[in-house]
């Protein structure tokens, strides 16, 4: 028995015999299943209009809901009436429908409707419901129901934005699951680079970031709507802009459950960011410029004026960053692309701003990577180096350059990896399954190669002072990045930035790494996030040319990597001056790093993390400084101690052993 018969019979007392028909209730209707039982029969049901979708290009018809349908959570109260030519209907309106019961594209409905009756009016007050849902398998129980979201529900993807109108929501910003978790390692601190013990918490992330996102649609059914719905005041709706407070009913087409917006959706945008105010004397930067080639048809523009498109974006990022030393991946693999960009970029910033460094890639196709500089401010010391063999896709380029005003030398080394893309993939490079993709295999054995390469540059260069940047197409907890930290790389980024996105799931794939003795003079870093948050619908292509902007936002599909250093702390190298015996020593004493100082009157010490983040700054007592190392144990510390006014009198690091 439905609790809602006793509704029914006081019906009969109150209306006109001429309305009174059998009914179904829509939750009978509905059924616990994923598909009605009752599919291709006639039935007569009563609900409460929730929203209204009529005329043309809409999905022509109407939501119904009975609260009082019975009390099984299985089983939802609300059902969508498709009816194109339906007049008179509006929300609150209480209805009583006859119908033929269709599961139309998974979603149950009522359709081929052959009576409609007013009986009254009334409210639905709406289902909460918040993110993530506990199972997939749940969304089915409000099919056809008016919900609400109280939570702040974020945009993470706008990919069918442009086209349909739709954008998916999550609780939060979804991370690509290798991301943060650790295929090998329940610890993702730990660096082990084999072996899949750990892939069951990989696959579990990925089902909760199923859990945590739903489809926001449009209540349309025409494609390329005009303006597209949310269009922010900066042209663009970029991942991060937040809806609190949405009421919609849930739908079902095209397999997924989707929302339709009943009433307006108050959506606040997120502002596209400037480029990040970086500290220090130099800075640095990385970006992935997404196929600029000028061999038209390839991978890249299909015509001129694709090209110039390009270009004009590309130039309006480079020259924002104004980094003193780029590295810019996939270049076509000729010396026309690059030396078409760096004119480019040289006209707009001026004759000669930047020079370039660059090795020819094996082969006549794919891409390479080039490094741009200002010979104003760093000057290259001996050949560029580059690491070349058929184990790579294309050279791994590493310059050394000394720093014109301070004496300062360090390398600069290029990283672009295998991608995760399948084509021909066999053996161990198949996608095992533990998140990392297709390749990973063969990005690992990239990076122990480069390893002992950049260790075989180091020493024969006598520059300890190194810095990596590019596009390692891997997430922060894959192998690849283990194995770097295996080996003593320091990672410079903040760890919650993020380079790329993916499907809706975000994270890193670009990197800057570094020696702990670059780390020193690191003053910030960041990453610019002018590309992966903002629709692909707004880059260069013709098919885009209305929503077009000549300015550097999506430019790429990667965002841009921004370092800056103190170049006066970055040590001189074999070239430099000869070392004097250090003013300031450090040393390791029941539980305190203890600094003691050759000087008179008193000095400070500040204490920094790898990613150069102020963590305290003690002033000597009695000569020496004291901090404890509580919480310290097993991460890079860099310390610089100053005397008087700013003078620095030492600088160096500390590793706290477990």
């Amino acid at each position: 028995m439905h609790a809602i018969r006793p509704l029914f019979l006081l019906c009969h007392l109150l209306w006109p015999t001429a309305f009174i028909i059998a009914q179904t209730p829509i939750c009978t209707i509905q059924g616990a299943g994923s598909a009605s039982a009752l599919d291709g029969q006639v039935h007569t049901t009563t609900g409460i209009v929730t929203a209204v979708y009529l005329g043309s290009g809409t999905i022509q018809g109407y939501f119904i809901e009975d609260p009082t349908c019975d009390s099984d959570p299985a089983t939802s109260n609300g059902l969508f009436v498709y009816q194109p030519n339906a007049t008179g209907i509006s929300v609150g309106q209480r209805l009583q429908v006859t119908g033929t019961v269709d599961e139309f594209q998974g979603l149950t409905e009522l359709r081929s409707i052959t009576g409609v009756q007013v009986l009254g009016s009334g409210a639905v007050t709406p289902t909460e419901i918040a993110l993530p849902i506990a199972t997939l398998n749940n969304w089915e129980r409000y099919e056809g129901m008016l919900l609400l979201f109280p939570q702040q529900l974020l945009v993470t993807d706008t990919r069918n934005w442009v086209q349909y109108g739709e954008v998916m929501l999550a609780s939060e910003r979804a991370l690509f699951p290798t991301e943060v978790v650790d295929p090998n390692d329940a610890v993702p601190a730990n660096t082990s680079s084999t072996g899949t013990a750990n892939a069951a918490a990989v696959l579990a992330r990925y089902a909760l970031n199923e859990r945590s996102r739903i489809l926001l649609d449009d209540g349309r059914t025409t494609s390329y709507p005009e303006p597209p719905p949310l269009l922010g005041p900066q042209g663009t709706l970029r991942a991060g802009s937040t809806i609190t407070g949405l009421t919609a009913v849930l739908s079902y087409a095209f397999d997924a459950y989707r929302l339709q917006p009943a009433g307006a959706v108050s959506l606040v945008h997120a502002a596209r960011p400037p480029v990040p105010s970086m500290g220090g004397d130099i800075t640095l930067a990385s970006l992935n410029v997404l196929n600029y080639f000028t061999t038209l048809g390839v991978w890249g523009a299909t015509t001129n004026a694709e090209l110039q498109r390009q270009r004009t974006k590309l130039v309006a990022a480079l020259q924002a960053i104004n980094a003193d030393a780029m590295v810019l991946c996939e270049l076509e693999n000729n010396d026309v692309a690059w030396a078409d960009l760096q004119a480019a970029l040289n006209a707009a910033m001026g004759a000669g701003t930047y020079a370039v460094r660059e090795a020819d890639a094996s082969g006549t196709g794919g891409t390479r990577t080039a490094i741009f500089y200002k010979p104003s401010v760093l000057t290259p010391q001996g050949p560029l180096q580059a690491l070349n063999t058929t184990q790579f896709q294309r050279p791994h380029l590493t310059q050394a350059f000394l720093v014109n005003a301070t004496g300062g030398r360090f390398l600069l080394s290029s990283v672009h990896l295998r991608s995760k893309l399948c084509d021909n993939a066999t053996g161990s490079n198949l996608d095992q399954g533990d998140g990392q993709g297709c390749y990973n295999a063969l990005r690992r054995e990239q990076v122990t190669a480069l390893v002992a390469h950049w260790n075989d540059v180091r020493s024969s260069t006598g520059i300890a002072a190194q810095v990596i940047l590019g596009d390692f197409n891997a997430y922060s907890q894959e192998d690849p990045i283990d194995r770097l930290r295996a080996a003593g790389l320091v990672d410079l980024l903040p760890p919650d930035a993020h380079t790329y996105r993916f499907e809706g799931t975000f994270g890193r794939l670009d990197h800057a790494f570094g020696t702990v003795q670059f780390g020193a003079a690191v003053a910030s870093t960041a990453v610019w996030n002018l590309n992966s948050d903002e629709p692909a619908e707004l880059d260069y292509r013709e098919e885009n040319l209305s929503r077009y902007q000549p300015g550097p936002y999506r430019s790429a599909d990667h965002d841009a990597l921004v370092v800056g250093i103190h170049s006066a702390w970055i040590e001189l190298g074999v070239e430099g001056a000869a070392p004097a015996a250090p003013v300031v020593q450090l040393r390791h004493q029941e539980g305190q790093l203890v600094w003691s100082a050759a000087v008179h009157g008193p000095f400070r010490v500040e204490l920094y993390d790898a990613q150069g983040r102020h963590l305290a700054t003690t002033t000597s007592h009695v000569g020496m400084v004291m901090h404890p190392t509580t919480g310290l144990a097993g991460q890079p510390l860099l310390w610089r101690a100053r005397a008087g006014g700013d003078a620095m009198i030492g600088q160096g690091r500390a590793v706290v052993v477990r």
